[in-house]
C-alpha cells in the first residue's frame, strides 16, 4: 500500500514536472521564462573571481527552463546554458551591446559576448588576450605540474603585442605549409592500417551516429563525440600532414586520452592531480618524441634554434596547442562527425547539397552547431555599466571580470545570417552558400578577412584567428568526401 502510494505520487509529480518543462518550450513563454530569470535572479553586479558558485536557485531555474532542449543539444548540454541559441532570443543577446548574462563556462556568472559585433571587438582588439596563467576556470600555475615546459595553455589567445605570440606564430607559418589556404603540395587521405579498423568497421561507426547522444546510448560515456574510428582516421593524418609523423593506434589511443583528461580538469576548475599530471607528462614527451626524431621536427627545432628561441619547448607548446584546438572534439574530428551526421539526417536530400558545394556545406555546419573555434575567456579590460536590451537591467561589469565569447551563440545574429528582414528563424537555417559566409566568426576573425591575410602569422585585416582555419575544413572533406565514397557508395555517385 505503501509502495502503491509512492509510486502514485511520483507519477504525479513526474506528470507536472513534464508539464511545466513542456510549458517552458512554448515561444511566449521563454520569453518570459528568461527575461524574469534576468531581471528577478541574476545580480546587479557581475561577481569577481572565476568559477565563483550561482545561487542554486538561479541554477536551478536553468536547468529547468533547458531541459526541453535536451534533444537537440544532448545530456551534458554541450552547448547549453550561456552558449545555446535558443535562450539568446528572448535575452536580446544580440541587440544593443551584444551581451549576455548567465553562467559561463566556469560556471559562474558572467556577461557573455554573444552578438558578431560584441565578438569581433575582441577578436580585433590587438592587445586583448586571455590572462596568461587562466584557462576557462584553472589556475595553470597550480597546473603547472601537467604542462611540459615551455607549454603556454593560452597561447592560441596572446594579444598581437606581445612578442611571444609573433615568434611563435611565424615559427608556425614558417615551419608548417600545410596550415595555408593554397599549400603548394596537399597531401590525400590515408586510411591508417590499425589493427581491427577497416572501411567496414569504419562505416558502422558512423553510420547514424549522433555527437550529442551516441556518446551516452551506445557507449555509456556523455562525453564521446565522436566514435574512435573517426578518431583514428582524423588523428592520424591530421599529424601525417602537418609533422609528417605516421602514429600507430596507441599513440592516437594516448592522445584522446590525454585530451580527455585536460577537458576534465579545464571544465571542472580543478586541480590535477599527482596522477593525472604525471600521466600527462608521459603523454607529452611520447607526443614530442615521435615528432622530434622525424624530419619535419628536426627541421622544425633547427629552424627554432637559428631564431634564438627555446626550441623544445616551442615544440612542447605547438603540439598541445594543437591537441587541445585541432585534433579531436572540439576540432577536426568533431567538425568531420557534424558534417557527416547532417548527411546522414537525409542522404537523398543532402548529399547532392554537400557534393555542390563542400566547402559551403561545411561551413554552414560549423555556423550552427559549432567545431570550429567555440569561445574565449578573458578579462575586461576597463568598467563598464551595461543595460541590457531586453529587460533594462542594468549590470555593473568591473575592470578584470571574468568574461567570455559565445562563437556559436554569434552564429544566429540575426543582424548578419537573418536576411534582409533580420529574421533569427531565418538565421537558424541550415542554407548552405549563403552569402555572406565569409563573415562567419567560428575561426575566430571573419573568414573572409584571414583570407587576406599572406600566412598564419596574421596580419592587420585579422590579428589574431585559429591557426586551423584552412587545414581543419580540407582534413575534414577529405574525410567526409572518404565516407561518401567508401560508405555510401551508389548513393554518393546519384544513384538513389
Amino acid at each position: 500500500m505503501v509502495c502503491g502510494c509512492f509510486c502514485r505520487g511520483l507519477r504525479n509529480f513526474c506528470l507536472v514536472f513534464a508539464v511545466i518543462v513542456a510549458i517552458i518550450s512554448i515561444p511566449a513563454v521563454q520569453v518570459v521564462y528568461w527575461q524574469t530569470i534576468e531581471t528577478h535572479l541574476s545580480p546587479d553586479e557581475v561577481p569577481m573571481g572565476m568559477g565563483l558558485p550561482p545561487p542554486i536557485a538561479y541554477l536551478g531555474f536553468l536547468v529547468l527552463g533547458s531541459l526541453h532542449m535536451v534533444p537537440a543539444y544532448g545530456p551534458l548540454f554541450v552547448e547549453g546554458f550561456i552558449r545555446c541559441p535558443v535562450i539568446a532570443g528572448p535575452l536580446g543577446a544580440f541587440d544593443g551591446p551584444g551581451l549576455q548574462y548567465g553562467l559561463g563556462q566556469s560556471g559562474g556568472f558572467s556577461l557573455a559576448r554573444t552578438s558578431h559585433k560584441a565578438c569581433k571587438e575582441f577578436y580585433y582588439d590587438k592587445t586583448a588576450g586571455r590572462v596568461e596563467n587562466t584557462l576557462i576556470a584553472i589556475n595553470t600555475d597550480t597546473a603547472a605540474s601537467l604542462f611540459a615546459p615551455g607549454v603556454i595553455p593560452t597561447a592560441l589567445q596572446l594579444g598581437t603585442s606581445d612578442p611571444r605570440w609573433w615568434n611563435m606564430r611565424d615559427l608556425w607559418s614558417a615551419t608548417i605549409p600545410a596550415l595555408q589556404q593554397n599549400p603548394a603540395k596537399v597531401g590525400e587521405l590515408k586510411f591508417p592500417a590499425f589493427a581491427g579498423l577497416t572501411e567496414a568497421s569504419f562505416c558502422k561507426a558512423v553510420d547514424g551516429y549522433d555527437p550529442e547522444w551516441s556518446g551516452l546510448l551506445r557507449h555509456a560515456d556523455p562525453s564521446k563525440l565522436v566514435p574512435d574510428e573517426l578518431s583514428y582516421v582524423v588523428a592520424s593524418n591530421f599529424f601525417r600532414e602537418l609533422f609528417g609523423t605516421e602514429l600507430s593506434k596507441e599513440q592516437v589511443d594516448m592522445l584522446s586520452e590525454l585530451q580527455a583528461t585536460f577537458g576534465i580538469i579545464l571544465m571542472s576548475g580543478l586541480a590535477p592531480s599527482e596522477a593525472q599530471a604525471k600521466r600527462s607528462i608521459e603523454v607529452q614527451k611520447m607526443m614530442r618524441d615521435a615528432v622530434a626524431t622525424g624530419e619535419w621536427g628536426k627541421g622544425f627545432l633547427a629552424e627554432a634554434t637559428r631564431r634564438g628561441l627555446d626550441a623544445p619547448g616551442h615544440l612542447n607548446n605547438l603540439l598541445v596547442s594543437f591537441l587541445l584546438a585541432g585534433v579531436g572534439a572540439p576540432g577536426s574530428s568533431l567538425f568531420a562527425m557534424r558534417v557527416i551526421a547532417k548527411i546522414n539526417e537525409d542522404k537523398k536530400k543532402w548529399v547532392p547539397v554537400y557534393q555542390k558545394d563542400p566547402t559551403a556545406f561545411g561551413l554552414e555546419v560549423v555556423r550552427l552547431k559549432g567545431a570550429g573555434g567555440a569561445n574565449s575567456n578573458y578579462f575586461v579590460k576597463k568598467t563598464t555599466k551595461w543595460t541590457l536590451p531586453a529587460t533594462g537591467k542594468v549590470v555593473l561589469e568591473k575592470e578584470g571580470t571574468a568574461t567570455m565569447t559565445s562563437l556559436l551563440v554569434t552564429g544566429y545574429d540575426p543582424a548578419l545570417w537573418g536576411g534582409p528582414s533580420n529574421d533569427p528563424a531565418h538565421a537558424a537555417k541550415f542554407l548552405p552558400g549563403r552569402e555572406n559566409r565569409d563573415r562567419m566568426m567560428s575561426w575566430m576573425s571573419e573568414l573572409g578577412d584571414v583570407k587576406k591575410c599572406s600566412n598564419m602569422t596574421g596580419c592587420d585585416a585579422a590579428p589574431r584567428f585559429c591557426p586551423g582555419t584552412f587545414f581543419s575544413q580540407r582534413l575534414t572533406r577529405q574525410v567526409v568526401d572518404f565516407f561518401l565514397e567508401k560508405c555510401l557508395g551508389p548513393t554518393a555517385s546519384g544513384e538513389l
